[in-house]
């Protein structure tokens, strides 16, 4: 062995430093005052308050992380420098740590700017990017994390348990010593750059953590693209316990775990697509250090607002799918593009953000198929039992409220909520409204309300949806100004052409179907009125009228953008499952 590689080893040997406890150096005492967080519109308060997030991230993926923070309102500053991340952490609202491309001089950056910023008492999300690929990221990760506290940690499930393994690693065999790397002064570093690579290869043995479980969840090659891999729930929460931070794995669904709130709850995820370009996972978790800065601010639990990041960022990313779609120009850079102005939009007026693809799948709310719910069921129902006979014959199954089963719809692919009401006063409409309101602003979907301008306008709704003998689309244009979706209903092309000039956004045409339990049912709307309708006429166009997954098929190629459901959904047994097979024919019918 070359005698100044045999120096610096035995350097090394000297500086091992493996914690086996890990400090609760600051942590930030979340306070109980805020009630309603969950449905805080935190797009409207980062641009309001502006904060600044130091993101320390690597090379490749530095320009996308700056791009998503700023498309936010947010602002970002990139210093990586020793020298200066100290006091530019000190002047920030939030650190972003990223161990992608690692070198000795960074992982002394992350500890220089994870001491102030503890210090200072603001957030810090870690992405320990490829963990597992080697000793020298598992050594310092390890280090990195004995002496600094994490706020949230966001890997994908094979970067989250290789770092279960990293910090439940039994260090006191000899044959696992690891070495601390980030203990090697800066002068020396030229001396091991390239030589001492060969004698700090992964070792598959460092991986050993505790519990037979684990090591089968660890891939033999923990990279950063690992991300189709399980985890063990009891070593997530494990792990948060131990470093008492906020975990969030990423993936198809997107699972987050805080072992002090006692919270482990999984999201819908976004879009394929994300797995498609580098960066993704980055743009994450530099959005979890803007949310968590803004919450900070406005006194909202560390939890709450990274909840809220990860329903606003998954939103975005499927509406971006989704618009990709639509526009036939599917492509992993214009699918990119698309997700950071989906995210730029997100606190703008619904007007602004709408989208033909938002029409896809249309849920329009029906109230019969809500157990315990007599506000539902007509009179001459009422009276011979037969409404809720209905809903009893299958109790343990249908939804108990009418906000669980808008947000089974949503999580199933709903892509906007119309809330249909008849015969009830205004303040009632305003009353339900309002709590499903609640229930769309979470996954960042449209509500519409039918025929109401008045509740659309108090409860700040989406937008209102009219028809023929409602009110009409110029007088509901007046009312609600220009930040609101009008929708309106049209028979034939006269009637669209009216209704567009009147400012109409899209409209609803139908009845497609007479029935929507017949397979081979004949449309009451012919394909030919539908083509020449979206043939003439600029906005778009959704389909309604006893459409099912069997027939919707036979509208394909007639312009629409969407279908719109109500019994094919509200009535399902399982109204997830349902709508899920509903939005993938939807998405391949008329957007693909």
């Amino acid at each position: 062995m070359d005698e100044a590689v045999l120096n610096v080893v035995c350097k090394l040997k000297l500086r091992t430093s493996i914690v086996q406890s890990f400090p609760s150096i600051l942590r930030y005492e979340e306070s109980s005052t805020y009630s309603a967080s969950r449905d805080m519109n935190m797009k409207s308060l980062i641009r309001k308050h502006n904060p600044q997030i130091h993101i320390i991230t690597n090379n490749i993926t530095a320009e996308i992380s700056v791009n998503a923070v700023l498309a936010l309102g947010a602002a970002a500053i990139g210093a990586d420098s020793p020298l200066e991340v100290a006091e530019i952490t000190s002047s920030s609202d939030a650190l972003v740590l990223n161990t992608g491309t690692p070198s000795i001089d960074r992982y002394e950056a992350f500890r220089l700017a994870g001491i102030s910023a503890n210090t200072k008492n603001i957030p810090i999300v870690l992405d320990p990017v490829g963990v597992g690929a080697s000793t020298f990221r598992k050594a310092n990760i390890k280090d990195l994390l004995s002496k600094i506290h994490v706020t949230c940690i966001r890997g994908n499930a094979s970067e989250i348990m290789n770092l279960c393994s990293v910090i439940d690693n039994d260090t006191s065999s000899k044959s696992d010593e690891v070495y601390d790397i980030a203990a090697v002064p800066s002068n020396e570093s030229d001396d091991i750059s390239s030589t001492l690579k060969s004698y700090l290869k992964p070792s598959r043995s460092s991986q050993r953590c505790s519990g037979a479980d684990l090591q089968s969840m660890i891939h033999s090659v923990s990279g950063v693209e690992d991300a189709g891999l399980g985890f063990s729930k009891d070593a997530v929460i494990s792990i948060s316990k131990k470093l008492d931070a906020i975990i969030v794995i990423s993936g198809e669904t997107v699972t987050v775990v805080s072992a002090r709130d006692d919270f482990y709850k999984e999201y819908p995820g976004g879009s394929i697509f994300q797995k498609q370009f580098t960066g993704a996972g980055c743009m994450m978790s530099a959005l979890l250090g803007a949310y968590l800065a803004t919450g900070r601010k406005e006194n909202i639990t560390d939890i709450d607002s990274v909840e809220s990041c990860i329903r606003d960022y998954e939103s975005c990313a499927r509406k971006a799918e989704r618009r990709v779609y639509g526009s036939r120009n599917i492509g992993t850079m214009n699918y990119r593009n698309t997700l950071i102005d989906e995210l730029s939009l997100l606190d703008k007026p619904w007007r602004y953000r709408f989208d033909k693809s938002d029409l896809n799948l249309y849920a329009i709310t029906d109230r019969s198929w809500i157990l315990n719910d007599n506000d539902s069921c007509s009179e001459s129902s009422l009276e011979d039992n037969s409404c809720n006979s209905n809903k009893a014959s299958k109790e343990s199954l249908y939804c108990k409220s009418l906000e669980e089963a808008v947000e089974k719809a949503i999580l199933g692919g709903a892509t906007i909520i119309q809330l249909r009401e008849k015969n009830i006063s205004d303040d009632e409409y305003i009353k339900r409204a309002e709590s499903i309101k609640s229930v769309c602003d979470k996954y960042n979907i449209p509500l519409i309300i039918n025929d109401n301008v008045n509740v659309a306008l108090k409860v700040k709704a989406a937008g209102v949806h009219v028809g023929q003998d409602d009110t009409s689309v110029s007088k509901a244009r007046s009312i609600l100004g220009k930040d609101y979706i009008i929708g309106a209903t049209a028979h034939n092309l006269e009637e669209a052409k009216i209704a567009q000039t009147c400012g109409a956004d899209y409209l609803g045409v139908g009845a497609a179907f007479g029935s929507s339990t017949k397979k081979d049912a004949t449309p009451l709307t012919s394909l030919e009125t539908y083509k020449e309708i979206t043939s003439n006429i600029s906005i778009p166009i959704v389909a309604i009228g006893g459409i099912n997954d069997s027939n919707m098929d036979l509208l394909t190629g007639s312009g629409i953008a969407g279908v719109a459901i109500i019994s094919g959904i509200f009535s399902a047994l399982d109204i997830e499952k349902q709508t899920n097979i509903l939005s993938r024919k939807a998405k391949e019918d008329f957007l693909s």
